[in-house]
């Protein structure tokens, strides 16, 4: 074998039946061997940072390792925002990218000019600091090493991408025949049944005497493939939880104790949780600060805190916050699970958690909408929650419409995902494609905003061309209204960049262009079961511009004074548990 066919030999072997590919003269090579098999093909996109944002999807929709292919310099470095979401969001996925003939390199002699080959670019130092491993393979010998050690680096441990640079004459060189991998070793050594113990031993002794304990559900769950297990441990002990919002997507909303997402777009109810319970159990989740605001000594003020993760540098950062640590590989979580004694919540707290959650999960709704006689964002969501199918796949976008989608989608089986820690926009429609691609059985909707839409609307052709049923749905408030919300509250109200500045094409032409059916939609009610069968289709879901997220916390209030903000009754029940004085002059309408 060639080096580029042993590259397509090796991600063959290892379930990759999609390698998102835009082709280039470094990687013509590779790009044809994976042509000549049968087992896996390419999916050529418009924009390599599609190519990324595809494959990150890949594996949160089935499992399987996501893949790129592209060619040196900026088909290279065009990956980079996409390989930064998955390595922030702990997602497995496979890059390779060509790289000039070795002897066209900057790296011969002793000068060292900033290129010597044609669009030779350092990728390998570029994404060093995004990725878990990232290699460019100059000796043929080494070939088969470094995509094994990748691959394992990938998907072990905490997960995340890896990225091996190949030089042109290396595609060409001659290999060997392939020989598939030896069964791979454990991704990490269990601890032992004496570490299990100490672990469990140390969270039971820190909330011992504790009456209103809480569970906080992270995305590690999920990411370890343990989530059933969990979730029967819920159902068992009927602890009360709250969750992230990646972590929602590995919990079923139907769980009688659930009490919705938290932070600084959470479920009110949740929020009033945090703030009020005395023993707080954090299962894989890294408390950024859109969960935990940029205060988070006023995050459960009154609460006994352990966190789990498998990241010990996670876990490092809450040094100064007095929490309770302990690193696991969460695959070994329900040994764990099945070895912990976490005290009953007493009845008081029992009934305080379930008024929160009727008062206040599912209840997301526009006052802004209600009082425009507008549309509001959270019926459409609602509405659409009610159409799909179980087991339906959503990729979302950022801003508010992920906020809005976030905030009232009830996830039963539904996929629901987005990449949350880098949160570019234009996520979405990649990520959808690529779910359409991976799980073509189910039905997939690309949920997006106007402004987001834009940033790689030229994967629409992707979609066209693989004939994919997809829906489209645009939340079209004109223009990155999470941005003007937060002029509106810190700015005074000057919305550079956002409504000045800011245009937006006809959507009706863009369908009309790319052959998709167009949908404006201007009422909860004109959205059809129809429009999530067969087809390729674009809801333009028209929304006043000035549609705020609700809740929303503003920059220095805790994460239980969300606006518009609750009268000071309502507010004080939610604390119950924990009363403190309600200051920082909050506004009373926007």
């Amino acid at each position: 074998m060639t080096g580029a066919e042993y590259i397509a030999a090796f991600l063959a072997d290892k379930g990759v039946r999609h390698v998102f590919a835009l082709t280039g003269g470094a990687a013509a090579f590779m790009l044809d061997a994976v042509g000549r098999r049968d087992d896996i093909d390419y999916v050529c996109v418009q924009h390599e940072q599609a190519a990324a944002m595809a494959a990150d999807a890949m594996w949160r929709v089935n499992r399987t390792v996501g893949a790129t292919m592209v060619t040196s310099g900026p088909g290279a470095t065009n990956l980079l925002t996409g390989i930064a979401c998955s390595y922030f969001d702990s997602i497995p996925a496979f890059h390779i990218t060509g790289q000039v003939n070795q002897r066209e390199s900057r790296r011969l002699g002793g000068a060292a000019p900033r290129q010597l080959g044609f669009q030779e670019t350092r990728i390998v130092e570029m994404a060093r600091p995004i990725t878990k491993y990232a290699v460019q393979v100059t000796r043929p010998e080494d070939l088969r090493r470094e995509l094994e050690t990748a691959y394992r680096e990938a998907v072990g441990g905490r997960m995340g991408p890896v990225l091996v640079d190949v030089p042109i004459d290396l595609q060409q060189a001659e290999i060997g025949d392939f020989v598939a991998p030896a069964p791979e070793t454990p991704p990490s050594t269990p601890p032992d049944d004496a570490e299990i113990a100490r672990i469990a031993a140390a969270i039971g002794a820190a909330f011992e005497g504790a009456s209103r304990p809480l569970v906080y559900w992270g995305a590690g769950i999920g990411l370890a493939g343990v989530e059933h297990a969990a979730e029967a441990w819920l159902r068992e002990t009927g602890l009360p939880v709250v969750s992230s919002w990646a972590g929602a997507t590995y919990l079923d909303h139907d769980l009688p104790s659930y009490c919705g997402t938290v932070g600084v777009y959470g479920n009110r109810g949740g929020n009033f949780l945090i703030q009020n319970c005395d023993a707080l159990l954090v299962l894989g989740s890294r408390l950024d600060n859109r969960q935990r605001t940029g205060n988070p000594a006023g995050f459960a003020p009154r609460a006994r805190v352990a966190v789990l993760d498998i990241d010990p540098d996670e876990l490092a950062k809450y040094g100064a916050d007095g929490y309770l640590t302990a690193a696991l590989d969460f695959r070994h979580l329900p040994r764990l699970l099945g070895r912990l004694a976490l005290p009953r919540p007493g009845n008081a707290w029992l009934d305080h958690v379930g008024r929160m959650k009727t008062g206040y999960v599912g209840a997301f709704h526009s006052s802004h909408a209600a009082a425009r006689g507008s549309q509001d964002p959270y019926a459409v969501i609602r509405r659409i929650n009610t159409l799909l199918a179980p087991d339906a796949i959503l990729a979302n976008d950022t801003g508010a419409a992920l906020c809005w989608t976030f905030q009232a989608f009830h996830r039963t089986r539904h996929t629901l995902f987005t990449a949350g820690g880098h949160s570019p926009m234009g996520y979405a429609l990649p990520a959808a494609i690529a779910a359409k691609l991976g799980a073509p059985d189910r039905q997939v909707v690309c949920l997006t905003g106007d402004g987001g839409f834009q940033l790689n609307l030229q994967e629409l052709q992707t979609a066209v061309h693989h004939r994919l049923d997809l829906t489209i749905v645009v939340m079209n408030n004109g223009g990155y209204g999470i941005i003007r919300q937060f002029q509106d509250a810190n700015l005074g109200g000057r919305r550079h960049a956002t409504e000045r500045g800011y245009s937006q094409p006809d959507f009706r032409g863009i369908a009309a262009a790319y052959g998709l059916s167009y949908h404006r939609i201007e009422s909860p009610d004109a959205i059809t079961p129809e429009m999530f069968g067969p087809g390729l289709r674009l809801l333009d879901i028209m929304l006043d511009p000035d549609t705020p997220i609700e809740p929303k916390v503003e920059l220095g209030r805790p994460i239980d004074d969300g606006y518009p903000y609750l009268d000071d009754a309502e507010w004080a029940q939610g604390n119950a548990f924990n009363p403190y004085p309600r200051t920082g002059g909050h506004r009373t309408s926007q």
